[in-house]
């Protein structure tokens, strides 16, 4: 009788300590941006705007980040672009270099955009999208940025 009591806690104790570690095991990455942009005003053409965008890791796990920026209009140039920490790539993102950990942000992407001399309309929209992806896949730890998207864009396999 006392071995019968016994073997229904210990199968207990295996169920609880699976769902544990399956908790710990799954994180997920969640990215935002964060940006500093004057409230819109007339801005004349060929003259600047402050805009200061980076990305900010709001998940449980490091990340890799990458940016796509989209403008209304054509415009003049990017200005106090971090070439240092971030590279564009041939797909036109911008890729952080570095993992990014949980709760950290990104350096500035750039700080302005000096306006095109001709703009057809009257106002201009700056369109940053960003995307994120983790720094490993199961097991493997990818080496460098360039491998984990890689990885994703091959829809995940190694």
């Amino acid at each position: 009788g006392t071995v019968c009591l016994a073997m229904p806690g210990t199968s207990a104790y295996f169920t609880d300590h699976e769902s544990v570690w399956n908790r710990m095991v799954f994180g997920h990455n969640t990215s935002t941006i964060d940006e500093e942009f004057p409230t819109p005003t007339p801005v004349p053409p060929g003259k600047s705007v402050v805009k200061r965008v980076k990305i900010r890791n709001e998940g449980s796990v490091a990340c890799y980040i990458r940016a796509a920026l989209i403008f209304s209009e054509p415009i003049e140039a990017i200005e106090g672009l971090d070439t240092e920490n971030w590279v564009k790539g041939e797909d036109d993102y911008y890729y952080y270099k570095k993992p990014v950990s949980e709760g950290e942000s990104t350096t500035e992407l750039f700080t302005g955009i000096r306006v095109a001399k001709e703009m057809e309309q009257k106002e201009l929209e700056v369109s940053v999208y960003e995307e994120s992806v983790q720094i490993q896949k199961g097991n493997m730890v990818f080496h460098g940025y360039r491998e984990a998207w890689d990885a994703y864009e091959r829809g995940g396999q190694t």
